[in-house]
């Protein structure tokens, strides 16, 4: 058994071996404007490949390579629509994050909580809003921030959302106070 596994394994190797110099060479075209490593999508046009390898070893070499072309090719055009959609989707939700929040409270005004109120009310967040709006307000974008709680990026909206609501919250007493103080016109 451990012999079958190990001619498996070198011919995998060898497969590799035959095929990484020309996917590296489109991977590199595919990636000339940066955003994504060129060895990074390779090596997952191969572990795309291992699980269907006995299918592919059987192939001839123009048509396994045709296969991890597209493969890769597939995974690079996912990253780009990804990226499209979070680049093109940002600055639309604050836009309509921003015309809610004026249609909701026209006249409140916020630069009247006190930088100790809005620290506190942030001490107060749940944990991982908590961290998440932190990091935000760091000014990481989301998908680092997914990537630093190991979630989906939507998670990361859902949360920030979450934790602006909250502290909206928990300074509406702020605000009220400041107003019945005739601060506010």
């Amino acid at each position: 058994m451990a012999n079958l596994f190990n001619r498996e394994r070198r011919h995998f190797e060898a497969f590799i071996r035959r095929h990484r110099p020309s996917l590296l060479a489109v991977a590199r075209r595919l990636c000339a404007r940066g955003g994504l490593d060129p060895e990074d999508l390779v090596q997952e046009a191969f572990e795309r490949a291992l699980p269907e390898y006995e299918h592919l070893k059987d192939r001839t070499d123009p048509a396994a390579a045709a296969w991890l072309c597209t493969t890769m090719t597939n995974r690079f055009l996912d990253y780009c629509r990804r990226q499209r959609t979070e680049n093109r989707g940002l600055p639309h939700l604050a836009l309509v994050q921003d015309s809610m929040v004026s249609l909701d409270a026209p006249q409140e005004s916020w630069e009247l909580v006190s930088n100790d109120a809005f620290h506190a009310a942030i001490e107060r967040l749940k944990p991982h809003l908590r961290d998440a709006y932190r990091l935000h307000a760091e000014g990481r974008r989301y998908q680092a921030i997914a990537e630093h709680f190991n979630v989906p990026v939507g998670t990361v909206g859902s949360w920030l959302t979450l934790a602006r609501r909250d502290l909206k919250e928990l300074l509406q007493p702020s605000v009220a106070v400041a107003q019945e103080r005739g601060v506010l016109s």
